[in-house]
């Protein structure tokens, strides 16, 4: 009995967790610690058989190297700050060791709370914006980037809002059924609300992470549906939407422009506070900075240092003042780990390709494919909004894929 009581304890927290992650990450500290302390409960009590997955084991590793770089930084203030930060990735694998409940039942619910929690905070973001615009009288671009992002960083809740997308597919599957018209038109309405908020988040990789998960989204409905048509003309639906939206709000279309024109030119102004262009300027001194380092890296707590030394060597003042990070995930661990953490990173995400191909969990495939995406253009690991919803959904994942019945 009380085993079952503390199964369904952890069950709950799971939920509270995966709800929380994108309406209130602070409150999510609470839920993730009892996830924690229930699983080690469970451990001490026999409950279950300890055994970590490959995934966990590499993401204990990836941690324990951080907690080595801090023995030779010298910014030690800065190290123990990023040990925090990147937490969760002890805390889950060790809190899954103690966690028996990855039953298809209770893997989709975890999920489908995601998708409710991301549903949540969109409405939300949309509320309080037609609440500035509408009522205050403020400017149409309160609709629009960090004034809709108000939750998380808004490259963040693009990946959350194209995630719980891609959620409602896995579990709607195949989205329209001929018999069931008001379900299969409330999974549209559902689509076109995700997409929209995309729109307004104004994040560039989430325009792209949007483009390649519905085309292949479309690809699958070609092939699964009878009338091939039909998914076709849902894409051009939304999409048609989504036009009207960038034709109305300049903003957008300005920041889609910029982001060519910059891929176009040869040289980026130093002191352009343009994303992109600023995102060009980081990763050149970051080049500069792996070219030259040792093996081993600067250490945990000296990335920053280093990088702001070449800023103002080069005098790119935007990113000196703002202390910017080398905005990619394995330029940011090459630079702090040197090759062993870059090593590290791109084994794990080899290593969760593999999983989710080799026993077909499609969910898993898109996640792995979309934290790949948003960890080149932002350092996904040095954020709480990006470090505990990839420890906690690639823990999740990696579970299940272990207790498949062709896992072993």
């Amino acid at each position: 009995m009380e085993q079952q009581k503390i199964l369904d304890y952890q069950n709950y927290m799971a939920y509270a967790i995966a709800f929380f992650i994108p309406v209130f990450p602070v409150l999510n500290n609470l839920f993730i610690a009892g996830f924690l302390i229930l699983g080690l409960i469970s451990l001490a009590k026999t409950y279950v058989k300890p055994r970590l997955t490959s995934v966990s084991v590499i993401m204990l590793s990836l941690y324990a190297l951080h907690l080595f770089g801090l023995l030779y930084t010298s910014n030690t203030e800065r190290g123990l700050f990023d040990i925090e930060v990147k937490l969760s990735l002890m805390i889950f694998p060790i809190a899954f060791l103690g966690y028996s409940g990855t039953t298809q039942e209770n893997y989709r619910a975890t999920l489908r709370f995601f998708l409710l929690g991301t549903l949540t905070a969109a409405a939300f973001c949309l509320l309080q914006s037609a609440y500035k615009v509408l009522i205050l009288d403020y400017g149409y671009w309160h609709f629009l980037t960090s004034r809709f992002s108000v939750i998380v960083h808004q490259s963040y809740f693009a990946m959350y809002l194209i995630f719980a997308l891609l959620i409602h597919a896995y579990l709607e599957w195949p989205l329209m059924r001929k018999k069931q018209r008001f379900r299969t038109f409330g999974n549209i309405v559902i689509f076109l609300f995700l997409s929209i908020a995309v729109v307004l988040t104004g994040s560039k990789i989430g325009f792209i992470m949007w483009f390649f998960i519905m085309l292949g989204l479309m690809i699958a409905l070609i092939k699964t549906l009878r009338l091939k048509w039909l998914p076709i003309i849902l894409m051009v639906i939304i999409s048609s939407i989504i036009g009207v939206i960038f034709q109305n709000a300049p903003m957008l279309q300005e920041r889609v422009v910029n982001m060519v024109k910059v891929a176009k030119s040869d040289e980026v102004d130093h002191d352009s506070k343009e994303s992109t262009a600023v995102r060009s300027l980081v990763y050149s001194s970051a080049w500069e900075i792996v070219s030259t380092q040792d093996w081993f890296g600067q250490g945990t707590g000296d990335f920053q240092d280093r990088l702001d030394e070449v800023y103002n060597k080069r005098q790119y003042t935007m990113a000196a003042e703002q202390h910017l990070n080398a905005h990619n995930l394995f330029f940011q661990t090459w630079i702090a780990l040197g090759i062993p953490g870059l090593t590290m990173v791109i084994g794990l995400f080899s290593l969760m390709f593999y999983q989710s191909i080799k026993h077909r969990e499609y969910i898993y495939l898109g996640f792995t494919l979309l934290f790949l995406l948003i960890s080149l253009t932002e350092s996904a690991l040095n954020m709480r909004a990006g470090v505990i919803f990839f420890a906690f959904f690639t823990t999740l994942f990696a579970k299940k894929t272990s207790n498949a019945p062709n896992a072993h």
